[in-house]
């Protein structure tokens, strides 16, 4: 088995998935699974050092509900963020800005802050910091990032995910990714991009 950090071999599993047309690879050694500091990794490795979360592996794409009542759903999402998400997570609950605030740092060192919110339908995932929305050379596409911030979690229409955990791991993901296309690579973890 390849070394759980080597992100050859999480591309393969992404790849592996995407080809067969399905969002979780058959075999645990080949999941990709991000833990509470944002870190991606290919299997659970055995460690006892956090809780993982699953990453689908889905195709990120930028062209193109959760059941029982509110309080069931925060309740759970408070759940999620405590025991998956990184330390210093919060709740951001001003009108029209509410969902949960969370850092990731890539393996690369870069630093994105993002905010995860429910829509009524899923969980869509906004890039705060940085900007990269408006550097000169960006693509929608390449970046699976709108110009208004909005991360493309998925290939469905929304872009989102059905449970803050998924956005969550994806938006991990997808920070890594962005983290190549930054350096003049297509993003990685897409079959035939």
């Amino acid at each position: 088995m390849a070394d759980m950090y080597d992100l050859n071999a999480i591309r393969e599993s992404f790849f592996a998935s995407q080809a067969k047309r399905t969002e979780n690879p058959h075999g645990g050694q080949e999941q990709v699974y991000v833990d509470r500091s944002g870190r991606v990794r290919l299997g659970n490795g055995g460690e006892s050092d956090a809780p993982l979360s699953k990453v689908p592996h889905s195709t990120f794409a930028a062209r193109r509900g959760v059941p029982g009542g509110h309080s069931a759903r925060l309740a759970e999402e408070f759940r999620v963020a405590e025991t998956k998400m990184p330390q210093g997570t919060y709740y951001e609950d001003s009108p029209g800005a509410e969902g949960w605030v969370y850092e990731i740092v890539t393996e690369f060192r870069n630093t994105y802050v993002m905010c995860a919110h429910f829509d009524g339908t899923d969980y869509k995932v906004r890039l705060l910091e940085p900007e990269l929305e408006s550097l000169p050379d960006h693509d929608q596409h390449g970046f699976h990032l709108y110009y208004s911030g909005k991360i493309c979690l998925s290939d469905r229409p929304g872009s989102g995910q059905p449970t803050l955990e998924e956005a969550y791991a994806r938006s991990a993901a997808w920070a890594l990714g962005v983290d190549f296309v930054r350096m003049g690579h297509p993003f990685p973890f897409n079959r035939n991009q």
